[in-house]
């Protein structure tokens, strides 16, 4: 499930393939009704200008018209046009009834020739030339109207041979096929250019945030629109250029602190050797040791950068064992135990055995900056605590060292791991600090699956906690 809410998470080919078969489906539903209407229109006038309807039903319709007016007069405007049925029905007094139901239903769904003569033959309305005399062989195969026993006209269809019909017929079914088709081909161009924009959108987005961000534009970015697989992509793209700008941040952050953290040293070399130079000093040890102290400094400062460099690309070699962590404690504690006592601290360990499956090494490596910070902020008298134990609940081991110093301040607490930041710049330049003592203790923790926090403790001072995957033989 997303985590968006509920929404379903469609892909792009089912959308695709939904968005044709819909196209599809509207065309051929569209084919299909139009195609339908169009042939039964066009049968049925074949139909009836074949003589295929019954002339009787007209021929009584016609009587009806002539019973309720009498006379022919007014009726050729209605044979002439078919459509007005309604001033037909006002003509013969009619309000609904069979015969102007019937009327309305032949007379509106015909365009055939029709004609209406007198009992002499002689045509009074209709299709035919008024005042044309029929012969009986025309009479004969038209339809008299009677009203009661009286023979008042006759009704004459006139209708093309068969072959015309035929030709009339496809003529029209082709053209109205081929008006279905156009309309329908029009409909799907447009559909599928709406489909085709709506999948295009965000692709052409994803294109010109390319061409930015190739360009030196870190701070592009693209709408996220869906979460199929171009919403994906869109996301993956965001992601990728929110990386490249902090990583040009910190670029040029580190190039600036380096370029910082050299210069102090390299003058002070430069200074001391300079004197030495021009006889200013003698060379003696006590004048050489400055120059050895920057050069030591400059020493580990480029080791540093190394180490960290390794880290941050992936190279520094880990050979991960299990290890006893309350042993590994004590050793670096030994190690440390002349500093501490010039320093006034004493150092404390307490704990239970536990192990983890870490490089050693690092981990010497990472205590041992953690030991050398506490030791520098810790005032004498006090006592610096290392506590190694096992936190059950997520089957981590813990190891963690608090001091009885100052504490951290609130605003540099965020940042203490940041590389070469100092919460106390002169102090920490002044005792041989490069600024990237913690900043690569997080690196080297972090590498083997650790977890590194600082906090201050309620009581005073600050705690480093690490956690590490305990080691289980089973």
């Amino acid at each position: 499930m997303s985590n968006r809410g509920t929404s379903i998470r469609l892909g792009l080919a089912w959308k695709v393939t939904f968005a044709f078969g819909f196209v599809v489906l509207a065309a051929l539903l569209a084919v299909s009704v139009l195609a339908n209407q169009a042939t039964a229109r066009e049968v049925r006038g074949f139909l009836f200008r074949g003589e295929m309807t019954d002339s009787d039903e007209m021929a009584g319709a016609l009587a009806d018209y002539y019973r309720a007016n009498g006379s022919w007069e007014g009726v050729n405007p209605l044979l002439a046009e078919p459509s007005p049925w309604r001033r037909m029905m006002r003509a013969m007094g009619l309000r609904g009834g069979p015969a102007s139901d019937r009327m309305t239903e032949m007379m509106g769904r015909t365009s055939a020739e029709i004609s209406l003569s007198d009992i002499e033959g002689r045509v009074i309305a209709g299709g035919l030339p008024r005042g044309l005399v029929l012969s009986s062989a025309d009479l004969s195969g038209g339809t008299p109207i009677q009203v009661g026993q009286q023979i008042v006209g006759f009704l004459v269809v006139s209708h093309p041979s068969e072959a015309t019909l035929a030709e009339s017929l496809i003529g029209r079914l082709t053209r109205g096929l081929w008006l279905v088709a156009g309309l329908t081909a029009l409909a799907a161009v447009v559909a599928g250019g709406m489909v085709v924009s709506g999948l295009l959108r965000p692709v052409r987005e994803l294109t010109e945030a390319s061409r930015a961000l190739a360009g030196g534009d870190l701070s592009r970015r693209v709408p996220v629109r869906s979460q199929d697989e171009v919403g994906e992509l869109s996301t993956a793209f965001n992601q990728m250029a929110e990386n490249l700008q902090r990583a040009e941040q910190l670029r040029r952050d580190m190039t600036a602190d380096i370029a910082h953290e050299l210069r102090n040293p390299l003058a002070v070399l430069q200074a001391n050797v300079e004197a030495l130079a021009d006889g200013v000093y003698p060379p003696s040890a006590d004048n050489f040791a400055p120059v050895l102290d920057q050069a030591r400094l400059l020493n580990r400062l480029v080791e540093d950068l190394r180490t960290l460099a390794l880290a941050d690309g992936g190279q520094l070699r880990l050979d991960r064992v299990a290890c006893q962590l309350l042993a590994l404690a004590r050793r670096v504690l030994d190690g440390y135990g002349q500093q501490a006592e010039e320093a006034g601290v004493s150092l404390r360990l307490e704990g239970e055995a536990v192990e983890a499956w870490v490089d050693p090494m690092r981990v010497e490596q990472v205590l041992g900056n953690l030991l050398s910070n506490a030791i520098r902020h810790t005032g004498r008298g006090r006592a610096v605590r290392v506590r190694v134990g096992l936190d059950p609940t997520h089957d981590r081991a813990v190891l963690a060292v608090a001091d009885e110093g100052e504490g951290i301040s609130a605003e540099a607490l965020p940042r203490v791991f940041d590389r070469f930041y100092r919460a106390d710049p002169s102090r920490a330049r002044a005792e041989g600090g490069t600024g990237l003592g913690l900043a690569i203790a997080r690196r080297l923790v972090e590498l083997q699956d650790g977890e590194i926090r600082v906090a201050n403790r309620p009581e005073g001072g600050a705690e480093f906690t690490i956690s590490f995957p305990a080691f289980n033989e089973s």
